[in-house]
């Protein structure tokens, strides 16, 4: 993005993708860029690989906060100015293919599903992704759901947030949203000083079972059982290790049920033939039953309640 009122702008406002003879549309005060031109995308890159270049630099958020419109080159041919987004993007994957070639230690996380400004192409070069600034757990449900139906838990970027939640304004467990944030890169966007004791407490809790659960969310399979953007009720995922060795269960019970002790549902990502420990109470179930039979959730106490269930193979 450029700001027009700038030194780069006033520089080079052909450098600005507009529509020729007219005055571009602002959003967020900024024009975009036109990446189709080499000499733009050498003044990008040298801006951002200085600044790269002048520190320890693991991490850089690439973002994008408003849409293509105004749709013209300066720089491309008139009859070639239907090719200006493909070659945009073209322009893009080459910035960020450089920027991993002289800085290969470097972590881009690209941004964002809900305005769609990720593809496999971005992925080849930032494997994590912003899912959505709407951070609250349970919206989360749906969100992490329909992503994870394209691309692996480990680039889903995931948060425990704040609550009364800045965007829909929901109180929901710290519990819960921990539990959430684990089917994604798992991390905390809050401040710490305005945690109750209780809160405080359960971070080192939830650190560890990143650290705990961390190979197996990032390299197992996923499985989707209970979907609450379709029940309205309860939402369910696994994720088992590719030799079936463990499944993690996560269970979100979005609404209470009155007069329901459990329900029953049938598990994923078991081996029929092998019998399983469950890591909380010791019992031990076999994989067919609970693929078949399926597995007792008990009606936890109140709405937006979770729980992890961490089968282990005898």
């Amino acid at each position: 993005m450029v700001s027009p009122d700038s030194d780069l702008y006033r520089a080079h406002p052909d450098w600005a993708i507009c529509l020729p003879g007219r005055t571009p549309v602002q959003s967020r005060n900024q024009y975009v860029l036109d990446l189709s031109r080499p000499d733009v995308r050498e003044h990008v890159y040298e801006s951002v690989a200085a600044i790269l270049r002048s520190a320890n630099i693991t991490y850089v958020k690439w973002d994008m906060n408003r849409q293509l419109s105004d749709l013209g080159s300066a720089w491309l041919a008139a009859d070639s100015q239907g090719e200006l987004s493909h070659r945009f993007v073209l322009g893009l994957y080459e910035l960020q293919e450089r920027l991993v070639t002289e800085f290969p230690d470097l972590l881009l996380e690209n941004c964002s599903s809900g305005g769609g400004r990720f593809d496999p192409g971005m992925l080849y070069y930032s494997p994590q992704i912003w899912c959505s600034d709407d951070t609250d757990a349970i919206e989360r449900l749906a969100i992490q759901e329909g992503t994870a139906l394209l691309y692996p838990l480990s680039a889903i970027g995931a948060h425990v947030s704040a609550c009364p939640n800045h965007i829909v304004k929901r109180n929901t467990p710290f519990e819960t949203r921990g539990h959430v944030a684990l089917a994604g890169t798992f991390g905390y966007e809050l401040d710490v000083t305005k945690l109750d004791r209780e809160e405080l407490a359960m971070i080192p809790v939830q650190v560890e079972l990143y650290h705990r659960y961390n190979d197996l969310i990032r390299g197992g399979d996923y499985y989707r059982i209970a979907s609450y953007r379709e029940n309205h009720s309860h939402d369910c995922w696994a994720v088992s290790a590719k030799d079936r060795s463990e499944v993690l269960v996560t269970w979100v019970q979005v609404m209470a049920r009155p007069n329901v002790h459990s329900r029953r549902v049938r598990l994923k990502g078991f081996d029929p033939k092998a019998l399983y420990r469950l890591e909380a109470t010791g019992h031990t179930y076999s994989g067919e039953m609970l693929l078949q039979g399926g597995f007792l959730m008990e009606n936890l106490p109140g709405d937006y309640q979770s729980r992890l269930l961490h089968f282990v193979r005898l």
